[in-house]
């Protein structure tokens, strides 16, 4: 008879393979980890550790509308009503009086102004001249010049330059005798004075008398622009930050002329409850031809991301996921709280797991933009040094089985798509805006990834948007002493 023994090797390996699953506790550190300083990160990083990149310098199209009706009456004042031998060297000899018929027509088109004048009169010889009287003597006074952008003080100013004056008697003028050595054509602009008519009307128009709020325009410049955004509570802040502007020429007609210019910016755009106000700044002001260059308006544009935003991404994307940290025996432990810090100017990620790892495991890296300026990734993040050196005193080479499984997941929730934030900044950059006495028109065409900075604050993206913008306004033309031309309201 054969007698059975009871199997007991099996139920022993089971026991024992039981026994070999168990939690181990991550031994804490002495403090959170610190990355080294942005000096030290990789390459591909080290710009990080300059000074925060400025905005691009930018060309605007500055078009300022005015009503030259003011200069316009000035030389016309200048023209004589009235003229005679009074006063003049010849006056013992011959005696003359020429009435103008009429206002003079002036007419002001792209700078350049025309004059015209219509005179009648008579011209008589006295004295020891050979007797001779001609009447009526027609005469036509002709002009033309060219208006001048100047800046005088703080003010731009114009004046005048009367190139080509002359007057000449028309057909229907009496030329019965002669009483001068040359024609009475001839002898026109020595009667009438033209040098001293000439003068005139370039005095008309002395840079003093004349001239445009220069300032104002250079505040309007410098903004900010202030743009309510009602989905974030917050608005959006467009500062010029101006650096020069060329004056080049002036268009249009007389009650409808344009100063054309173009302002070199340095325009930043950013969030914030209040928009300040800009630093005050002396203009800068040159003048020569526009460039024919065509390049994009550019714009920094900085979006801030607070980490309690941050921490509730990557809680939101990791809570209670799990990782397997040995498969063999059967070991996972599960995320509880993820959360984002600054540190050392990079990002410091902590991670806090229940299961059969228990702990706080610590991340760090660089954050950056993509290549498209719309998701913020972390490409070189990495498990800190004080949590692998934690984690390899349960078992040599276990961080890194840790770290195979938990960076991924951490890697594609760090990656935030700033999409919607990039676009809403587009649309609200795009579209008029007022700025003082200067309307910005802008419209945003492409953006481009800049920069990413982290703070204790949070971490700002920057990036640079680019399309096209030009500003206009209307200013009016003041005749009166530069002091009261420039006074600046208080800011």
């Amino acid at each position: 008879m054969h007698h059975h023994r009871p199997l007991i090797v099996p139920a022993l390996a089971a026991v024992l393979l039981a026994g070999a699953a168990c939690s181990h506790t991550i031994p804490k550190t002495a403090s959170k980890p610190v990355p080294p300083p942005i000096t030290s990160a990789v390459p591909s990083f080290t710009a990080m550790a300059k000074e925060e990149t400025r905005a691009p310098l930018s060309q605007l199209p500055v078009h300022v509308k005015t009503d030259l009706t003011p200069i316009q009456s000035a030389i016309r004042k200048a023209i004589p009503d009235r003229v005679t031998e009074t006063g003049h060297p010849l006056e013992q000899e011959f005696r003359w009086t020429f009435v103008r018929t009429g206002e003079p027509s002036i007419h002001i088109q792209d700078g350049l102004v025309v004059i015209q004048a219509e005179y009648k009169g008579d011209i008589e010889a006295r004295g020891s001249s050979p007797a001779c009287r001609l009447d009526p003597v027609s005469a036509t006074l002709n002009a033309n010049g060219t208006l001048e952008l100047v800046q005088n003080g703080d003010t731009v100013a114009f004046a005048f330059d009367p190139r080509q004056v002359s007057i000449t008697t028309k057909p229907e003028s009496d030329a019965r005798c002669t009483m001068f050595n040359v024609s009475v054509n001839d002898q026109l602009p020595e009667l009438f004075g033209l040098s001293l008519i000439t003068t005139a009307m370039a005095e008309a128009v002395r840079p003093e008398a004349f001239g445009i709020p220069l300032q104002r325009i250079w505040d309007n410049l410098e903004g900010p622009v202030s743009v309510p955004v009602a989905s974030l509570n917050t608005r959006a802040c467009l500062y010029g930050n101006p650096r020069e502007m060329l004056l080049s020429r002036l268009k249009g007609t007389l009650r409808d002329t344009v100063i054309t210019g173009t302002a070199k910016q340095m325009p930043l755009v950013t969030y914030e409850p209040t928009c300040a106000e800009a630093a005050p700044t002396v203009a800068l002001v040159n003048s020569g031809p526009a460039s024919s260059e065509s390049t994009p308006y550019g714009m920094l544009a900085k979006i801030p991301i607070s980490y309690p935003q941050v921490t509730h991404h990557l809680q939101d994307k990791l809570f209670h996921h799990t990782i397997v940290v040995d498969s063999t025996a059967n070991e996972s432990a599960v995320i509880e709280r993820v959360s984002a810090t600054d540190a050392n100017g990079r990002v410091l990620v902590t991670v806090e797991t229940t299961g059969d790892l228990k702990g706080t495991i610590y991340y760090w890296g660089t954050p950056r933009l993509d290549e498209t300026g719309r998701t913020l990734t972390i490409p070189d993040l990495q498990m800190a040094n004080e949590s692998r050196t934690a984690i390899d005193s349960i078992r040599v080479g276990f961080w890194q089985i840790v770290d195979r499984e938990l960076q991924p997941k951490l890697r594609q929730a760090m990656a935030i798509d700033l999409s919607n934030h990039v676009d809403r900044l587009k649309q609200i950059v795009t579209g008029s805006h007022r700025s003082g006495d200067l309307t910005m028109d802008i419209l945003v065409t492409r953006q481009q990834p800049d920069q990413v900075r982290s703070s204790p604050q949070g971490i700002t993206v920057s990036i640079l948007l680019e399309g096209t913008a030009t500003a206009t306004g209307h200013m009016t033309l003041q005749g009166q002493q530069p002091q009261a031309m420039v006074e600046r309201p208080g800011r």
